[in-house]
């Protein structure tokens, strides 16, 4: 079993998984090129949804559940960073509910759009309008109840656990360095004292493990200031008490799988997507969808008209059909243990606490 760890990579999962280690009193380094909250990162600029996302691993449910356990607990605690928001996903026809959705906590209904605007207005709900809904041709939704993760917020508060954690050897999340190949790590690695290593670097490990089944899905969004008075269209006095709501439509006529229409609160941020783009690398938002994301955001019902997003984002979700998260046998060897931790696609945020506790568990047991 390895004694010493070196976590590469600083996003959502690299992160929970060093925390991991630490509450196991393994000892840990963990580096990375830049901090979990430049820009740049994809778990930073994520929605923060808890709802499995283009991640076809037959595994997924089980890590998504246990980290809706560990989110549902921080919720209790008054965590800031984590909340519990309805959420609701329009149908054009009664569908199968998802594995997933037999988890009490979700209280998961699978409704028709009447009931559901009844169930609203009962609840205090801010939906799209009831006629925008109906006219498209939706006429069932998926209501639950899951967590929503600030990721800025949260990422920041894991790093700062890890900082001060009594077996935190060494950490370095701004190297500025992209390792070129895995054989570079397991250097990096025996340098710093280390007898395993769990590769945590999402997109990057196509070109680290040369995984030509590792590729990016490029989302764009856009950024609402949440507590702006005046977002919304129709926004009156009586309208103060209303509880955000995430809302996420991927058929047409509003959106589709690769284009899914879709708003989430986060923080103090409404995010508005979206595109699922695999394959696609522009680094910045086309002006042409930047005019869908405006789209997306009146149809949801903010006044576009007198409110301009507060910022953008472009991100690439690392997506592989099956997730990398096991021994690397062919770099185990000599004394250094090996463990890959990639390839969540859209859910990173949905299932990273299980994903991390199993990266943990095969790098410590013993073989």
């Amino acid at each position: 079993m390895a004694s010493k760890v070196l976590v590469v990579g600083s996003g959502v999962i690299g992160l929970r998984t060093a925390l991991e280690l630490l509450r196991k009193n393994v000892r840990v380094c963990l580096i990375s090129p830049k901090t979990p909250t430049n820009v740049s990162t994809t778990s930073m600029g994520a929605g923060g949804l808890w709802m499995p996302f283009h991640c076809d691993d037959t595994r997924v449910d089980g890590w998504a559940l246990s980290t809706l356990d560990e989110l549902t607990t921080q919720h209790a605690s008054s965590d800031r960073n984590v909340e519990v928001v309805p959420k609701v996903s329009f149908k054009r026809q009664l569908m199968e509910p998802p594995t997933w959705s037999k988890s009490s906590f979700l209280q998961f209904q699978q409704l028709d759009v009447d009931s559901l605007y009844k169930y609203a207005s009962q609840n205090n709900m801010r939906l799209p309008r009831r006629e925008t809904i109906g006219n498209a041709g939706y006429t069932h939704a998926w209501l639950f109840h899951p967590p929503i993760v600030d990721a800025p917020n949260a990422l920041d508060a894991m790093l700062q656990e890890i900082k001060m954690h009594k077996h935190a050897n060494f950490i370095d999340v701004e190297t500025n360095k992209y390792f070129k190949t895995m054989n570079e790590i397991v250097t990096e690695a025996r340098a710093l004292g280390c007898d395993g290593i769990v590769n945590c670097t999402g997109l990057g490990s196509r070109a680290l493990c040369l995984d030509e089944a590792l590729v990016g899905a490029r989302g764009v969004l856009l950024h609402y200031d949440r507590y702006n008075p005046s977002l919304w269209r129709e926004a009156s006095k009586d309208d103060t008490h209303l509880k955000d709501s995430a809302v996420t439509i991927e058929e047409k006529p509003f959106g589709c799988e690769t284009t899914p229409c879709y708003m989430i609160p986060r923080g103090d941020k409404l995010v508005v997507g979206g595109t699922y783009l695999v394959g696609d690398e522009e680094e910045c938002v086309r002006e042409s969808e930047r005019e869908m994301l405006l789209r997306n955001a009146q149809t949801l019902g903010i006044d576009t008209a007198n409110n301009d997003p507060v910022g953008e984002w472009v991100g690439f979700r690392p997506y592989r059909s099956s997730v990398r998260l096991e021994i690397d046998h062919d770099l185990t060897q000599s004394g250094m243990r090996v463990v890959h931790n990639y390839g969540f696609g859209g859910s990173g945020w949905t299932v990273y606490v299980g994903a991390a506790k199993e990266a943990a568990s095969l790098i410590t047991r013993t073989l």
